[in-house]
């Protein structure tokens, strides 16, 4: 399957797979939408005395929203000729990506409160923060606006894809900030290896999808299409898993550590008003 970075380059419009106007106004609209989402629900929160029985009803509804966006996307590849011919899914689109998981993750502290839920909170914090900010800086390795023939955001039928990639990968933003801003999550920098391990559980069954599957490339373990790496592959794959291995690791810690700062700082703020 061509990768999106090759359709964009095969058709001439490879500035939308940077920061051109579509995506800088998207990022506006995500954000924003964000912003508004966070406040509303935390002021709902603050001032009715919610607990956390609310914080999993709101990543519960967060789930169902883009398994819904998921369910769209199916539906417009099954019957799009974009990916293929009418009624043809290709194996690639199957939601095994490293962003995928924020479908299952999200669904068990939503739907599945208990051991599992708290074990995989780091995981649904730093790696689905730290992997979404990634591909939102860097479009193009990502195929994030959907369909790139379409160069704004009119309401036509090209553009649902870039609407569910922008409405996804924002869920995928919106959820981790609302588990720390909500105290569901009170991150702490000793609780990488959480985040690590349960990233080693879903890149040990992408590995055996990709070598089931042949064309797939989920968590870009089998060709690394987007990723500067990928030229190891090849001759020197320990060292690309390693260097990927080092990379979650290090990002990981430190979202989760800049977190711990900034929570720990605005309780004491928050002290000292009350003394």
């Amino acid at each position: 399957m061509e990768t999106e970075s090759a359709k964009i380059g095969q058709t001439g419009v490879g500035f939308m797979g940077n920061f051109g106007t579509k995506h800088l106004t998207g990022l506006l609209w995500v954000f924003s939408t964000i912003a508004v989402v966070l406040t509303v629900l935390l002021w709902i929160k603050k001032k009715y005395h919610k607990g956390e029985g609310f914080d999993r009803k709101v990543i519960a509804g967060a789930a169902l929203f883009i398994w819904a966006w998921e369910i769209v996307k199916t539906i417009y590849i099954f019957n799009s000729t974009d990916y293929g011919p009418v009624g043809h899914y290709t194996a690639y689109m199957l939601p095994f990506h490293i962003c995928s998981m924020g479908l299952y993750a999200f669904w068990i502290l939503g739907f599945r409160p208990g051991k599992v839920a708290d074990f995989i909170k780091p995981f649904a914090f730093a790696i689905m923060l730290l992997v979404t900010m990634i591909i939102l800086i860097i479009p193009d390795s990502s195929g994030i606006l959907g369909d790139e023939y379409v160069a704004d955001w009119s309401w036509q039928i090209k553009n649902i894809l870039p609407y569910q990639s922008f409405s996804y990968h924002g869920t995928l933003v919106f959820v981790p900030l609302y588990m720390v801003l909500s105290g569901y999550y009170r991150p702490k920098i000793a609780d990488f290896w959480k985040s690590e391990v349960t990233l080693l559980v879903v890149a040990v069954i992408a590995f055996v999808l990709n070598k089931l599957l042949h064309v797939t490339d989920f968590m870009m373990l089998e060709f690394g299409w987007g990723n500067p790496f990928a030229y190891l592959i090849e001759d020197q794959y320990g060292l690309y898993l390693l260097l990927l291995a080092g990379i979650t690791t290090l990002g990981s810690a430190l979202v989760l550590g800049i977190a711990q700062g900034l929570s720990a700082l605005g309780s004491r703020r928050r002290q000292r008003k009350t003394t």
